[in-house]
């Protein structure tokens, strides 16, 4: 089983007051869709995206970051696939994540769009072509 397979495996299980959405579009064009999926803040410089159940995580440690105003632009270089603490590490092309812990709603560079208070965007490639986009609120926060 791929790592990318545990990762859809883990997003099946919905969070009760969890806001994330997970799109994976696989290279094939199949389309599959996880709502309900956690995502908190640990650190400064380590966000994780959950399952209700705690047995799986995608974690991002280690990106190259600065600033767009208050919006905070990610280029992640490793991210991590914990399924019941097997580790396993994503095939990554590339990505970005759009970060926002203000109160109010920030304007994307070069864009209409914005990331709402206390939300992310995430877009992931990995090396197999397969997309992820994850779309949703913080639900929790370093202190």
């Amino acid at each position: 089983m791929t790592a990318l397979t545990i990762f859809s495996l883990i997003l099946s299980q919905e969070a009760a007051g969890a806001h994330g959405t997970v799109v994976i579009t696989k290279r094939s064009g199949v389309v599959k869709t996880y709502e309900h999926a956690r995502i908190q803040l640990l650190s400064d410089s380590s966000l994780q995206i959950a399952a209700a159940d705690g047995h799986g995580t995608l974690t991002l440690d280690h990106a190259a970051c600065t600033f767009v105003g208050e919006l905070q632009r990610c280029l992640p270089y490793e991210v991590m696939i914990d399924h019941d603490g097997v580790k396993h590490p994503m095939d990554l092309e590339r990505g970005t994540l759009y970060l926002n812990t203000s109160d109010a709603a920030l304007p994307l560079p070069h864009s209409s769009g914005q990331v709402a208070p206390h939300s992310i965007m995430l877009a992931l490639r990995t090396e197999r072509g397969t997309l992820i986009s994850v779309t949703g609120r913080i639900d929790g926060e370093p202190k």
